[in-house]
């Protein structure tokens, strides 16, 4: 039927109620009419490295974690929201004397049952990826076994999940959810970069907060004029990359002293030297003091051009 029962209320069979508490969970999309039922499947981020792989005294560790088992394929199931309450070993087979496999530790149904599991490879030259019998199933990590003498490699595979509308960590850009299927008020975190994203048209990019910023007008200093006739006036902003832009055409004032003092939040954290355009024709030097003095030291004061002065505060 289409429509299925509201929650909690007489009725509710296993995959509604899936269902229900799915729809507290991150959104997933293939690109279909059901992509509005898809939960995102994931361990849930928390302290420590919930659900990672390790190997120890030849055996593979597995920390606890919560996560959301899902499979794409059949949205109207419903997510599997699942828990390992504690660190979980499993065994790790020994290495072959020549060839090489590879192992797969996962999170899985089988059976209506939660399980973490190991499936071993089959020893060959150029090994593959054993196909786990649950569904569904997150794969945690991948444990790349070398002949025999060589150590063994695990890489994490584990995908992460999160609540609806919440911000979304990956492990790095092969992670990041398709951007073409994605929900328009999805956030992302990659881990690798340290770099918050958002979607914008077709790709995701760095997520730069509206400052409210302007152009900002400064109190001009010794003697210094702006020089009018349509030109740009002095004036400063602060970008969303944390760096200041200068603009301006200024005239008639003092070198060595300061044009203008920029405040704090605009100041850069070391001194800058900074080329500029001046009349009559000669080249200028602009310096910009982490106390915030903008100071003109070289040039003509016929008229001094402040246009595309960049520079970091960090």
């Amino acid at each position: 039927m289409a429509e299925r029962h509201a929650g909690w209320v007489d009725g509710v069979d296993s995959a509604e109620a899936r269902l229900i508490t799915g729809a507290l969970v991150q959104a997933d999309a293939t690109g279909d009419a059901l992509d509005p039922l898809r939960a995102r499947p994931g361990i849930r981020d928390a302290p420590g490295t919930p659900g990672s792989v390790a190997i120890a005294s030849n055996k593979l560790r597995v920390n606890p974690f919560q996560a959301v088992l899902a499979d794409r394929a059949r949205p109207g199931d419903g997510p599997y929201i699942v828990t390992l309450d504690a660190v979980k070993e499993l065994p790790f087979g020994a290495a072959h004397a020549s060839l090489s496999r590879v192992d797969l530790v996962v999170a899985e149904i089988v059976s209506g049952a939660f399980a973490v599991n190991v499936y071993v490879g089959e020893n060959a030259a150029n090994p593959v990826r054993p196909t786990p019998a649950g569904s569904p199933v997150l794969v945690l990590a991948e444990v790349q076994v070398p002949p025999a003498g060589t150590a063994p490699t695990v890489v994490d595979r584990r995908q992460f999940t999160s609540a609806l509308s919440g911000i979304l960590p990956v492990r790095g850009e092969t992670d990041l959810p398709p951007v073409a299927t994605t929900h328009s008020s999805q956030f992302v975190y990659r881990l690798d970069t340290g770099v918050l994203l958002c979607k914008r048209g077709g790709a995701w990019v760095p997520y730069r907060p509206p400052r409210g910023d302007t152009w900002r007008t400064p109190s001009l200093q010794n003697s210094w004029v702006n020089y009018g006739s349509g030109f740009t006036t002095a004036a400063y902003t602060l970008m969303d990359d944390g760096w200041v832009r200068l603009r301006g055409l200024v005239k008639s004032g003092v070198f060595d002293k300061p044009i203008f003092t920029l405040p704090v939040g605009y100041r850069p954290v070391a001194h800058w030297l900074l080329g500029v355009s001046t009349n009559p024709d000669a080249h200028g030097r602009v310096d910009i003091l982490p106390t915030g003095e903008v100071m003109a030291t070289t040039g003509n004061a016929g008229w001094l051009s402040l246009d595309g002065l960049t520079f970091s505060t960090y």
